[in-house]
């Protein structure tokens, strides 16, 4: 009996803990931050011309820290990463923090191709 009165009690519980969870809605938010459209290379860029063009976003706030949280966990001994400066970078997304400066992401586009690129030099 008591078996049976543990199981129900669980049962309630994770019902009213779902009903009180937030519900997830698929909806746009607003982004803070950059682009740059450019030729070259970010460490050397150039005006874009017809045959070399792409895109490197700069974005900070919210959107920056939710992607930060969701790509853990931080690298060691990149980009200057010690102490109090944070990177995480997941293929061509690099996001940083830093106390002073909050939550920052990077990433880019070919825009001919369409392929990513990264949004920083490092």
């Amino acid at each position: 009996m008591k078996r049976i009165f543990v199981v129900i009690s669980f049962l309630v519980l994770g019902v009213a803990t779902a009903q009180t969870a937030h519900k997830w809605i698929f909806s746009y938010q607003p982004v803070k931050g950059r682009y740059l459209i450019y030729g070259g290379g970010l460490a050397d860029p150039l005006p874009p011309t017809s045959k070399d063009k792409r895109i490197a976003f700069w974005i900070e706030g919210k959107a920056a820290k939710q992607l930060f949280d969701a790509m853990g966990p931080d690298l060691r001994n990149t980009c200057g990463a010690d102490g109090d400066y944070r990177v995480r970078q997941r293929a061509e997304v690099s996001c940083t923090y830093y106390p002073g400066d909050g939550y920052h992401c990077d990433f880019g586009f070919d825009l001919l191709t369409g392929r990513s690129v990264g949004g920083s030099v490092c």
